[in-house]
């Protein structure tokens, strides 16, 4: 009795990185060009390896190529290798990421101590960025003083010397959380690997070089000490 066979093949990237794996069983049509046949006494379904599973994943559950073709076989990827994959999606991720965060950070807002010694807090959403800086260009133009409200509290007309606190005060916690995420960036940027990348988080200690850099620019700009 004649037996019959099915062909069996794989699509590689430049890299070697299995693509696709079919059988001509089910697809007889299916152009090859380009294609390597791996097995071409194979059954019906599609298979890596004779005996193997049939129609086995190809990649993760992310779309990361988990087989490779060496020019002769079939060989499983390095978990290095795979990681290595993830790294370009994995970046622009991250930096979203810490983005969001750092703008969650700005618009939360920060202390200020006025000019009686009392504390409060501003909030510095978009609209709050605004009134403030309106605030402090008319006490500059020589107002002695400007209606504002600290959170929590009913707005209130303040001194001069307390709307231009609460100026400066917004300014350099604006600066040292657009300052923190602007190294916060660069560090994930030059990581090497997506474990590397996974960990860094906002809030994160800056490795030596990105901290005394960042110290030496805020300290030029003359403040932005806040923490995060």
């Amino acid at each position: 009795m004649d037996i019959f066979y099915n062909k069996h093949y794989i699509t590689a990237d430049e890299q070697g990185r299995i693509v696709d794996g079919w059988s001509d069983g089910p697809h007889p049509d299916r152009d090859t060009a380009g294609a390597v046949c791996i097995n071409e006494q194979g059954g019906y379904q599609f298979r890596l390896f004779p005996g193997g599973e049939e129609n086995p994943p190809l990649r993760t559950a992310d779309g990361i190529p988990l087989w490779r073709w060496d020019g002769e076989r079939v060989v499983p990827r390095a978990g290095e290798e795979i990681a290595a994959d993830r790294l370009p999606g994995l970046k622009p991720a991250k930096l979203s990421e810490l983005s969001a965060a750092c703008n969650a950070a700005i618009t939360a807002g920060c202390g200020v101590t006025l000019s009686d010694g009392s504390t409060g807090h501003i909030s510095l959403t978009a609209e709050d960025q605004i009134n403030l800086t309106n605030a402090c260009a008319v006490v500059e133009g020589g107002a002695a003083g400007y209606p504002y409200h600290l959170d929590g509290e009913l707005c209130a007309l303040y001194p001069a010397a307390d709307i231009a606190a609460m100026g400066r005060a917004a300014t350099a916690h604006k600066l040292y959380h657009t300052t923190y995420y602007n190294h916060l960036a660069a560090w994930v940027r030059r990581c090497g690997t997506a474990e590397e990348v996974s960990a860094i988080t906002y809030g994160a200690e800056l490795p030596e070089d990105l901290a005394e850099n960042m110290a030496v620019i805020l300290a030029a700009a003359g403040g932005g000490t806040d923490g995060v």
